[in-house]
């Protein structure tokens, strides 16, 4: 989660903030067409503000109760700096998983140099395929098959 994302999401808090009271007298007087016609502009700009709100949400579940917590306390100072902390947490944890994967990335490396290393050490011809399983089954298969055929053929022959 970057800072841009953070800061879209402030943005449209501080919107639903400040459009909140357009919202809900539009939504006591639903039917009132002079009040929606006075007051459409803030009313949209809630709900687009609020769907877009609601995506984030979708993305970050675990930020539901911050952020609805906001909006309801009438603030986005706190959530924005408990966002921000969020997201150096989240960067650390990324940094920490990448030197991992990069250690043992290296260590695959070492070990597979060394394996190739004993194995022409022993002889063993890297081109020589190993057999799977499934390519065993299916030899022995079509090996019965044709042994199968010369079978009913010789039969064929001594019944003639």
């Amino acid at each position: 989660m970057g800072a841009k994302k953070i800061k879209e999401v402030v943005k449209h808090i501080q919107i639903c903030i400040s459009k909140r009271v357009h919202y809900e007298g539009y939504r006591k007087n639903l039917n009132d067409k002079i009040y929606m016609m006075m007051n459409r502009k803030d009313v949209k700009a809630y709900k687009k503000s609020y769907e877009e709100i609601d995506i984030f949400l979708k993305q970050f579940p675990h930020l539901k109760h911050m952020v609805l917590g906001e909006i309801k306390i009438k603030s986005g100072k706190k959530l924005f700096r408990k966002l921000n902390e969020y997201s150096k947490e989240l960067q650390v944890k990324q940094g920490e998983i990448i030197k991992k994967h990069n250690s043992l990335l290296k260590q695959y490396d070492e070990l597979k140099y060394l394996k190739n290393n004993m194995n022409e050490y022993l002889g063993k011809d890297k081109t020589e395929k190993k057999e799977s399983v499934n390519e065993y089954v299916k030899r022995q298969q079509i090996e019965n098959k044709d042994l199968n055929k010369a079978e009913v053929k010789k039969l064929k022959n001594i019944e003639r």
